[in-house]
């Protein structure tokens, strides 16, 4: 078995040694020579299919290294008046053996197309198609059609509708097949539309179609459904019965959350303000002491000074009733302002000083009387 093993492994790495000896004698012999060395890709020809244009080659062997493609084509302009050929970006050293050339065969004019092979340093000669190839030769498939009913409305929709092709749909009521209806979809269109008679049951058929080359493809296979009176399907029904209850539910459950984690809405919505204390005067209430709650009160010793002459002797250039107004006028001005200024509320301190009050009305009664006589003894 160790023998059998290692004669295997000979093998192997003689055919290794082989193919890179090979391979190294290939491409220095081509390196000089270029474009007779590299063998160029065969059966060029492009596959067009619903305005899809691919161009496919045979990929080209050799024995040691992968092989890439660069794809070239020439409009009429450029075979016409520039004799040149422009390459495709998109198709440039390449290692698939197609490439898509819907892009740049875009107009209905006849394209030439050519590919060759490259291998490092090495590309071999430029392998041509066989002839000019013109989009309008693009073939159109048998188109897929679906059909939807929803109460009186038949939704209608055509694969394969694009830019460049559209569709023809054909309708109509199953057992009168010689009244056949049609219309046109275009991709705009899609899905298309269609209002028919409740309580009927219609039959489809569609086509591929492009108006510009007068070309169509085969029919499809016919479609027949009933259209009932309902305003939904069942399926719709479901549909919007299940967009409901997310659209009731979702809503219920964001607000619980809010409540339950975050906060009250209602102190965010409207948060409690404090309204500022403001006095009002006009209430107020002088606090009269009771007779009996004159315990309470702190008093405080006043002595009375008895100085009625020097009054007279000092004012005898102004009336003594003068002089009494403005005493009683400035005395009344004061508690008026301490009345007003402490609302009342220290109307009358203590006894003593109701006392003092008394006693200083007195006096200005007495002096009331002196300057009284005096003036009638003068006069």
């Amino acid at each position: 078995m160790q023998t059998k093993r290692k004669e295997l492994e000979s093998e192997w790495f003689l055919y290794v040694i082989g193919h890179i000896m090979f391979t190294s004698v290939f491409l220095a012999s081509t390196s000089g020579r270029g474009l007779e060395g590299l063998p160029k890709p065969k059966n060029v020809y492009v596959n067009s299919t619903n305005m899809r244009h691919i161009l496919r080659w045979s990929p080209v062997r050799v024995p040691l290294g992968k092989v890439r493609y660069s794809v070239q084509f020439q409009g009429e302009f450029e075979r016409n008046h520039r004799k040149t050929w422009v390459a495709i970006t998109e198709c440039s050293s390449i290692r698939e053996s197609w490439c898509d050339i819907t892009a740049d065969v875009s107009s209905d004019v006849d394209y030439g197309l050519k590919v060759r092979a490259e291998l490092g340093n090495a590309t071999s000669k430029w392998e041509h198609l066989s002839k000019l190839f013109n989009r309008r030769e693009t073939i159109l498939t048998i188109p897929m059609l679906t059909v939807e009913v929803s109460g009186g409305l038949v939704i209608l929709n055509v694969s394969e509708v694009q830019k460049n092709i559209n569709a023809h749909l054909y309708y109509w009521e199953k057992g009168v097949e010689q009244q056949v209806m049609s219309v046109f979809m275009d991709q705009n269109q899609r899905p298309y539309y269609l209002h028919v008679q409740k309580g009927v049951t219609y039959c489809f058929q569609a086509q591929l179609c492009i108006l510009e080359y007068n070309k169509s493809s085969s029919f499809s296979d016919i479609i027949c459904e009933a259209v009932s009176g309902d305003i939904t399907s069942s399926g719709n029904l479901v549909t919007v019965t299940i967009v409901l209850l997310l659209g009731v539910c979702f809503p219920v459950a964001a607000l619980f959350c809010i409540v339950k984690f975050c906060c009250n809405p209602r102190h965010v919505c409207l948060p409690k303000i404090s309204v500022p204390h403001v006095p009002n005067l006009e209430n107020l209430q002088a606090v009269v002491l009771k007779a009996e709650d004159y315990s309470q009160e702190s008093c405080a010793s006043v002595e009375v000074w008895h100085h009625s002459e020097a009054l007279i002797v000092e004012h005898q250039e102004l009336t003594v009733q003068e002089k009494i107004n403005d005493s009683m006028d400035i005395d009344m001005d004061i508690w008026l302002m301490n009345s007003v200024s402490y609302g009342n509320i220290f109307q009358s301190q203590c006894s003593m000083q109701r006392g003092y009050q008394s006693q200083m009305n007195l006096e200005h009664e007495k002096i009331t009387l002196a300057v009284l006589a005096e003036s009638y003894v003068r006069g």
